[in-house]
């Protein structure tokens, strides 16, 4: 009697713990939206989006790392509304986690676009030392304190942005004179648009190929691989590569719902978003030589500016926004970001 007894205590222990499992397997759930499809084309090589890669990598990264605690759900192709509206929600607790862009989070951190001082950056190492390191550090903690909004992955939206346009080539500042420019909703861009003698006009991301189409601008600053995946080349003559802006593409996630998990899923984020930024890196960095080729396949002539013409561009363009920033967040912090570029470079030329 005993025995069958202890062994009747043991299967309801072991069904216990087995709907005890059940029941916490999916405890928390985030929904992780984007604008774009997850897939794009380029010639015969089919690639996921720079985005989708990050979001795909956080999905299985978190839902491992929580032994399935956390249920990843991705809502790409706008189904959640566009980057705005996500970043919104998140930050009202309405929706955990979102996808925006620099241009999408100046709008609720304005001090995040000292990150697109034109011509700053030199390659995109010296970014992510600068990025990863103790000034990008600060910048998001204090992202985090003011707004509500965590950055757990920094990716990559493509990298460095281009110049595009129906009129003529651009191969230095006096060729962007008079051109209407489309940029995305972020000050800065436009100061930099200003400062080469161009006239900016901001346009959400899903209406610049009408726009474009319809001569409501000349040209846009845009994203080099979504300008394919979205098929601008089909309304664009020329583009020009000259690493003005390095873009950025993040994982955020609301503060609120951060701060209702328990310490170890909290670990399990953070890890999982530095794997998604990594990917996103990676994949945007293998893209951008086929898309460049594949653009000039399509008939879009391309110009890669010089070092010299790179350097004419940044003495045009680069004192204007410095100047600008300067006087909306401080010189001390525009010049301590100034400084954290310079040390990064200092620290890659150490070999």
């Amino acid at each position: 009697m005993l025995k069958r007894i202890l062994a009747g205590l043991a299967v309801g222990a072991v069904s216990a713990i087995a709907l005890s499992s059940a029941v916490t397997a999916q405890e928390f759930t985030l929904r992780l939206p984007n604008v774009d499809p997850p897939y794009s084309s380029v010639g015969e090589l089919r690639y996921p989006n720079h985005i989708y890669a990050m979001m795909r990598t956080f999905e299985d990264a978190l839902e491992g790392l929580s032994g399935g605690r956390i249920a990843v759900e991705l809502y790409p192709n706008g189904t959640l509304g566009d980057l705005r509206e996500n970043v919104e929600s998140v930050q009202a607790g309405i929706l955990e986690a979102a996808t925006p862009n620099e241009g999408t989070l100046s709008g609720f951190f304005p001090k995040i676009q000292v990150l697109t001082v034109p011509y700053v950056f030199s390659n995109p190492v010296v970014a992510w030392e600068v990025l990863d390191g103790p000034w990008g550090k600060a910048l998001f903690k204090e992202m985090t304190e003011t707004t509500g909004i965590r950055a757990v992955a920094v990716g990559e939206n493509a990298g460095f942005r281009i110049w595009a346009n129906n009129t003529r080539p651009v191969a230095g500042p006096a060729d962007m004179s008079g051109l209407k420019i489309r940029t995305m909703e972020i000050t800065a861009h436009q100061e930099m648009v200003k400062s080469l003698g161009a006239s900016p006009t901001a346009i959400p991301w899903l209406e610049v190929y009408g726009a474009l189409q319809t001569g409501v601008v000349d040209g846009a600053e845009l994203p080099i691989i979504g300008a394919l995946q979205q098929n601008l080349q089909e309304v664009l003559k020329y583009a020009t590569i000259d690493q003005h802006v390095y873009s950025l593409g993040f994982i955020v996630v609301s503060e609120q719902w951060f701060q209702s998990l328990p310490d170890d899923l909290k670990q399990a984020v953070i890890v999982a978003g530095k794997q998604a930024e990594i990917a996103g890196r990676g994949v945007s960095q293998a893209l951008v030589g086929d898309v460049t080729s594949e653009f000039r396949k399509r008939g879009v002539e391309v110009t890669v500016a010089s070092p010299a013409q790179q350097a004419e561009f940044k003495a045009t363009a680069q004192p204007g926004v410095i100047t600008w920033a300067s006087g909306q967040f401080g010189q001390d912090y525009v010049t301590s970001f100034l400084d954290a570029v310079e040390a990064a470079e200092a620290e890659l030329a150490s070999f």
